[in-house]
């Protein structure tokens, strides 16, 4: 069962053999219980999500964003472990700061990314990176709920200016220091289904994403050069005012997701398909 299936990831999935839209309210723990036990799922997958960085920041947004993103975590919880079935939440790279700096309490450095799950000093630099984290601990609660995060996902839809309009003459410029781990949303698609085939044997947090990490100004020039075009794009190298803050060298470290043989792509697989 796929709650949040109308957004980019669960319109994929049900493409999928196999997925049922459940359509409820995440807020409500009510709307959850009747939707999961009219479909009786074997397991659930909410994609239920506020996932835009700027709209997150902003304070008139905050009671909504929480209800969704930590609170809705609550309500799957609740109603799945008392029908005792197996249940997933998407989560995102923004849980860390892509930042390299040096924690007096530990008396230690702390790294940069890519991050691998056991990695746990999380420190969100955004509204959106610390209700995905809180979120991730309300999971934790429950012993029947797992959690996959996943970085950048990619397709024509989403990135249509890179994909058919991008002309490097434009005043549109793209940073050098904000690292992601870039993955077609149709490959992401492909693992998630393996994982979810087999849940049970997951472990509690399982990393999906590109197989390589490497910033967007790379990123957009190994589209263009893979399409025959000028790479001389515009690049900043500071955050942007008017813009949430992000995680700079972020990513995630697939190591894990390998090992337990789900499929694995670079991010030029995922250009090839562009």
């Amino acid at each position: 069962g796929v709650i949040g299936y109308k957004g980019r990831v669960g319109t994929e999935l049900l493409k999928q053999e196999g997925y049922v839209p459940l359509d409820c309210d995440i807020r409500s723990e009510r709307s959850v219980e009747k939707a999961i036990t009219s479909c009786k799922c074997d397991v659930v997958v909410s994609l239920a999500s506020k996932s835009s960085p700027e709209w997150c920041e902003n304070d008139d947004n905050f009671k909504e964003m929480f209800n969704v993103n930590v609170m809705g975590v609550f309500n799957l919880g609740e109603v799945t472990r008392k029908l005792d079935i197996p249940s997933v939440i998407l989560s995102t790279d923004h849980v860390f700061s892509g930042k390299n700096y040096f924690d007096f309490s530990l008396k230690r450095w702390i790294k940069k990314g890519p991050y691998s799950e056991d990695y746990n000093r999380t420190v969100p630099v955004n509204q959106y990176g610390r209700s995905k984290l809180q979120g991730e601990y309300m999971a934790n609660e429950y012993d029947n709920m797992k959690i996959v995060r996943t970085s950048y996902l990619f397709s024509s839809e989403r990135d249509y200016k890179i994909s058919t309009h991008f002309n490097p003459t434009r005043d549109e410029t793209f940073p050098t220091f904000m690292y992601r781990s870039f993955m077609h949303l149709n490959h992401f698609i492909i693992s998630l289904d393996k994982y979810l085939s087999r849940v049970d044997e997951m472990p509690k947090t399982l990393h999906i994403s590109g197989s390589e990490t490497l910033s967007w100004s790379h990123f957009v020039k190994s589209w263009l050069e893979m399409n025959g075009m000028r790479t001389d794009i515009r690049t900043h190298k500071k955050d942007k005012k008017e813009f949430a803050p992000r995680p700079h060298k972020a990513g995630l470290d697939v190591s894990l997701s390998a090992k337990l043989g789900l499929p694995q792509y670079s991010y030029r697989d995922g250009l090839e398909l562009l």
